[in-house]
């Protein structure tokens, strides 16, 4: 099993940067996005539950570009209007790999705690 050591109060902050990565990777695992599409796409499969501003996303967006997980072309849209697509790279289907087994594993953990949360509570008294 994992360790997890998250100070107080940064737990869902690291939280949401962790599935922002996570899900921007698997979108753009099923083809190339730009940022607002991202966005849309992500606002419409959660059924309007999870939204990322903007400026959450962009950043995240440059982060993933610096560490070479995704890369990014500019598109000319009419005529003078340009879109910027970002592209899953190898290195980021890697890594999406690795957030996956993360996820997954965290996920199991949390499982195990609730599910024996009754159970164990009288044990310790």
């Amino acid at each position: 099993m994992g360790e997890y050591k998250i100070a107080a109060g940064n737990f869902k902050s690291t939280f949401k940067r962790g599935a922002t990565a996570l899900l921007v990777l698997t979108l753009l695992q099923e083809r190339d996005m730009y940022g607002y599409e991202i966005i849309q796409t992500l606002i419409k499969r959660s059924n309007g539950n999870f939204f990322i501003p903007e400026g959450s996303l962009y950043p995240s967006l440059y982060k993933m570009i610096e560490n070479g997980f995704i890369s990014s072309r500019e598109v000319t849209v009419g005529k003078t209007a340009t879109r910027v697509y970002y592209h899953l790279e190898e290195t980021g289907r890697l890594h999406l790999k690795q957030l996956l087994s993360d996820y997954q594993a965290v996920k199991n953990d949390i499982e195990t705690i609730l599910s024996r949360s009754g159970e164990n509570a009288k044990d310790e008294e």
